[in-house]
C-alpha cells in the first residue's frame, strides 16, 4: 500500500504539472483520470523496455539503410552501436529507445557531414632511436671510422673532416678513393683572387678619389682655381636617389632638419657646373621635402585622427619610394636601350612626388598653426585641424579640375573622415562619449544635474576661448541636430526605453556609416556639381535620418511614458483658469470663508482638500500631485487687510511634473504659472465682490443721495473694468497663446525645440499678462 499510495501522489503532481485538471465524470475514465494513470504506471507490462526489441529495431533500421544504397550510413550506425556496446549499462535501452522514438525520418534528415568532426585527430608517428638504429646499424662493417684522427680538436666548420691526399699510404690509398670519391677536396674549395673586381669597386668610390692633378699643381697655381670630381650622368642618378630615400651621399650634405645642400666639389662631366647645379639643386630641394615628411612622419602622436593620418602618410611614402626604385632601374638600364639622362630623371621624380610634396604643404600649416598656438600661450591646435586642411584642398583640385589630384587626396580625406566620425556615431547611436583620445566637440556637462534639468545641463557645445565651434567646420551648421541626437538617445535609455528596440522603418531607420563613395560617384557623374555641396548634402541626410528617428521615438515615448499632453493641459485648468466654472467655485470658497473672517481658510490641508476636490472629475489633472500652501509670514500681514486682494497673493499651488516633462516645463515658468494664477484669483475675487447684489432699500437710499449716486456710478464702472481686464487676460491673452503654443508642440522635432517653444510662451506671458519688470507698475495699480 506504500508504494501504491506514493506513486498516486506522484501521479497527482504529474497532472497538475502538465495543468490537467482532475476528471471525474469523463466517459473514457469514469473513475478519473488519476487513477487510470496510477493503473497504467503500476501495470507490470510497462515496467522496462525490452532491450531485445531495441536491438531488433537497430538492425532493421541498418538494413533499411544498406536497401536504400546509403551504406556510409549504414556502417556509421553501425560503428556507434559496436561502440555503445562496451559502454553500456542497465538505461541503455531506455535511452535507445527514446531516440528510436523521437527520430523523423533518419533516411532523409541525416546529415553525414557532421561525422567527420567526431573523428580522433591521427597523431604523427614518433620518430624514435630504435627505428634510426633498425634502418641503419651503428656497427663498424663498412670500415666508416677506422681512418678517424681524434686528436684533432673538433669545431662545426672541421666536423666534415676534409681529407687531405697527402695523408693516404699507398696501400690505403685505393679503398680511401673508393670510400671518399664523392668529397671535394680543400683545393677545390678556394677561388683563384678576383683582382679586377676589387679594382672596379675602388675605381666606383669616387669620394674617395683626390682631384685629378691636384697634387701636381703648385701653391701658386692653385689660386683661383677651383677643385672638383667630375661625375657621368649615371654616377649623379646614383647619388641623387640615395638622397632621395634619405640616406648619406656624397654629393649632397643632409641635416638632421631635414635640409639639404649641395656640395661644390662634384660636377656633371662634360658640362659647366653653372648648368647642371640648378638641376641638381631642383632635386635636393624635392629630398628635403621628402626628408621633412619622413621626420614629420616619425613623430609619436595621441589623437586616433592623427595617427590615422600618419599611417596614410607611411604608406604614400612607402609607394613614392618603390616608385622611385622603379624610376631609377629604367634609367640606369643600358640593356633596356635608355641612356642614363639626369633631365630625364628630374622630370620623372619630379612628377612622381608632386602630391606628396603637398601633403607636405599641409604638414607645414600644421606645424605653423602649432607654433603659433605656442606664441600665444593657448593650447595645441585641434587634431580635425587636418580634416580642414584636407577638406579645403580636396575642394580645390576638384574645382580647378585636377582629376588625379582630386582623387589621391579624396581617399586620404575619407580615411581621416572616417576615423573622426566613429565616436560620433557612437554618439548618436548610444548616447555615450566614448573619447578614446579624440578632439570631439561635445563635452559631459554637470555630471550631478537632476534628472528634471538634465537635457539642459548633461551635455553641451565645446567651445574654444573665441566662442567658436571645437569642430571641423564643415559640421558647424550640423553640430546642433549631432548633440541633439545624442542626447534624445541618452534621455530615452533614462527613461527605461531601449534604443534597440526601436520598429525598423524608414522613419526609424538605423545610423549607417557614413559614405563618401557616393559623393565621389555624383561628383564624377556631375563634373559641374561643386564637391562642397554634394559632401553637405550627404552628410546633411547621414544625420538629419538619425536625428529625425531619434527625436520622433522621444517625442512618443513623452507622450506615452510621460503624458506630456495630459501635463500641459492639467497646467492650463489649474494655472490659467481654462475651466471659469472650476475656477469661480475655489474662488467662491475661498471668499466665503474670508468674508466670514474665518482664519482658518489659509490652512493647507483645507485648501488643498478644496482644490482636489474641484479637480476630482478632470481627468488630465493627478490629484494627487496637487498641493496648495501659504506664506504664513504674508498671511498674517495681510490680515489686517480681510477681504483685500492682497490676501490671496499668499497662496502657492505646487502641481508636481514627472521629471522628462520637468525639462520642457523649468522652475522658473512655473513661477509665471503662479503669477498668472494669482493675478486671475484677485481679478475673480474682485469680479464676485463688486457683482454681489444691493438690497433694494440700500439701493434706493444711495440714490436720494449725491455720495451715493457717485458711489453707485463707480461700482458700475469697476466692475466694467474689471471684467474687461478679465476678458482681455483669458480671451486674448492665454487662450490665444496657449492655443498658439500648442499647435507648435504637435509639429516641433526634438526636445530642445519643445523648451524653446514654452520658454517663448512664457516670455509671452510674462509682456502680455504685466508680469514683466517694466510693466509691474501698470500691474500693482490695477490690484491696488
Amino acid at each position: 500500500m506504500s508504494q501504491r499510495a506514493d506513486v498516486s501522489a506522484l501521479a497527482g503532481k504529474l497532472l497538475t504539472a502538465f495543468g490537467i485538471s482532475e476528471l471525474r465524470d469523463h466517459r473514457e475514465y469514469p473513475n478519473g483520470l488519476q487513477d487510470y494513470l496510477l493503473l497504467a504506471l503500476l501495470d507490470p507490462k510497462s515496467a522496462r523496455t525490452n532491450q531485445f526489441n531495441v536491438a531488433a529495431q537497430l538492425e532493421g533500421l541498418e538494413e533499411k539503410f544498406r536497401i536504400f544504397n546509403n551504406d556510409e550510413l549504414a556502417d556509421a550506425l553501425h560503428d556507434r552501436v559496436d561502440e555503445l556496446s562496451n559502454r553500456s549499462n542497465r538505461w541503455t535501452p531506455e535511452v535507445l529507445s527514446l531516440l528510436l522514438l523521437l527520430s523523423d525520418q533518419p533516411l532523409r534528415r541525416t546529415r553525414i557531414e557532421g561525422l567527420a568532426e567526431l573523428k580522433p585527430e591521427s597523431q604523427p608517428v614518433l620518430l624514435t632511436w630504435s627505428d634510426i638504429v633498425a634502418d641503419d646499424p651503428l656497427d663498424n662493417d663498412d670500415g666508416l671510422w677506422d681512418n678517424v684522427d681524434f686528436a684533432r680538436d673538433g669545431s662545426d666548420e672541421e666536423a666534415h673532416s676534409i681529407i687531405q691526399l697527402s695523408d693516404c699510404s699507398d696501400a690505403s690509398s685505393t679503398t680511401s678513393k673508393n670510400l671518399y670519391s664523392g668529397v671535394q677536396v680543400t683545393e677545390n674549395l678556394v677561388l683563384p683572387p678576383d683582382n679586377e673586381g676589387l679594382k672596379n669597386v675602388i675605381k666606383a668610390q669616387f669620394w674617395n678619389h683626390a682631384v685629378q692633378g691636384a697634387s701636381k699643381i703648385s701653391d701658386s697655381r692653385r689660386v683661383g682655381m677651383e677643385s672638383f670630381i667630375e661625375l657621368t650622368e649615371a654616377q649623379l642618378i646614383r647619388q641623387v636617389g640615395f638622397m632621395l630615400h634619405g640616406l648619406p651621399t656624397a654629393i649632397y650634405e643632409q641635416h638632421s632638419d631635414g635640409s639639404v645642400d649641395l656640395s661644390m666639389r662634384y660636377r656633371m662631366k662634360y658640362i659647366p657646373r653653372s648648368q647642371s647645379s640648378g638641376l641638381l639643386q631642383t632635386l635636393s630641394a624635392i629630398g628635403a621635402a621628402l626628408a621633412h615628411l619622413r621626420n614629420s612622419n616619425s613623430e609619436e602622436e595621441h589623437y586616433p585622427l592623427l595617427q590615422t593620418f600618419q599611417a596614410i602618410l607611411a604608406e604614400r611614402l612607402a609607394a613614392v619610394g618603390k616608385a622611385l626604385i622603379h624610376i631609377e632601374l629604367q634609367c640606369l638600364d643600358s640593356h633596356g636601350g635608355y641612356t642614363a639622362s639626369l633631365l630625364c630623371f628630374h622630370e620623372k621624380v619630379e612628377s612622381e612626388t608632386r602630391l606628396i610634396r603637398q601633403l607636405g604643404i599641409i604638414l607645414q600649416e600644421l606645424e605653423h598653426d602649432r607654433d603659433r598656438a605656442v606664441d600665444i600661450s593657448t593650447s595645441s591646435t585641434s587634431s580635425f585641424r587636418v580634416l580642414e586642411l584636407l577638406y579645403d584642398r580636396v575642394c580645390t583640385c576638384h574645382s580647378i579640375g585636377e582629376v588625379h589630384s582630386f582623387g589621391y587626396f579624396a581617399e586620404i580625406f575619407s580615411a581621416c573622415l572616417q576615423t573622426y566620425l566613429k565616436p560620433l556615431k557612437h554618439w548618436m547611436e548610444h548616447g555615450e562619449l566614448v573619447r578614446l583620445g579624440q578632439d570631439f566637440f561635445i563635452k559631459d556637462g554637470a555630471s550631478d544635474a537632476p534628472l528634471n534639468d538634465i537635457w539642459s545641463r548633461r551635455h553641451l557645445l565645446l567651445l574654444d576661448a573665441s566662442g567658436q565651434l571645437h569642430a571641423p567646420k564643415f559640421l558647424h551648421l550640423a553640430s546642433k541636430r549631432i548633440l541633439n541626437t545624442g542626447k534624445s538617445v541618452h534621455f530615452l535609455r533614462l527613461l527605461g526605453y531601449s534604443w534597440s528596440d526601436r520598429e525598423a522603418g524608414p522613419e526609424n531607420r538605423s545610423t549607417t556609416q557614413f559614405d563618401l563613395r557616393r559623393v565621389y560617384k555624383d561628383v564624377s557623374a556631375n563634373p559641374l556639381t561643386s564637391f562642397w555641396e554634394s559632401f553637405d548634402r550627404a552628410l546633411d541626410e547621414w544625420i538629419t535620418g538619425s536625428y529625425h528617428s531619434s527625436s520622433l521615438v522621444l517625442r512618443q515615448q513623452l507622450e506615452i511614458r510621460c503624458g506630456l499632453s495630459n501635463v500641459l493641459d492639467a497646467l492650463d485648468y489649474i494655472y490659467l483658469s481654462r475651466d471659469g466654472a472650476l475656477t469661480g467655485r475655489i474662488v467662491s470658497a475661498i471668499s466665503a470663508r474670508m468674508d466670514r473672517r474665518q482664519r482658518e481658510w489659509s490652512d493647507n490641508l483645507v485648501l488643498t482638500e478644496l482644490f482636489r476636490g474641484v479637480f476630482a472629475n478632470t481627468s488630465c489633472i493627478d490629484t494627487g500631485s496637487l498641493v496648495v500652501r501659504t506664506s504664513k509670514g504674508s498671511v498674517e500681514s495681510a490680515n489686517g487687510r480681510q477681504g483685500s486682494t492682497e490676501m490671496l497673493s499668499t497662496l502657492r499651488v505646487v502641481y508636481s511634473l514627472p521629471w522628462p516633462v520637468a525639462n520642457i516645463v523649468s522652475k522658473k515658468s512655473m513661477r509665471t504659472y503662479q503669477s498668472v494664477f494669482i493675478l486671475l484669483l484677485q481679478l475673480q475675487r474682485a469680479k464676485q465682490a463688486l457683482e454681489r447684489r444691493i438690497p433694494r432699500l440700500t439701493m434706493s437710499m444711495l440714490m436720494k443721495d449725491r455720495v451715493g449716486c457717485y458711489a453707485v456710478k463707480l461700482r458700475h464702472h469697476t466692475l466694467t473694468f474689471v471684467n474687461t481686464v478679465l476678458s482681455y487676460m483669458l480671451e486674448v491673452v492665454l487662450s490665444a497663446a496657449t492655443a498658439t503654443m500648442r499647435q507648435k508642440v504637435v509639429k516641433s522635432n526634438d526636445l530642445d525645440e519643445l523648451i524653446t517653444l514654452h520658454q517663448s510662451y512664457i516670455a509671452r506671458l510674462n509682456e502680455q499678462c504685466l508680469l514683466s519688470s517694466e510693466r509691474k507698475p501698470v500691474l500693482q495699480a490695477i490690484i491696488s
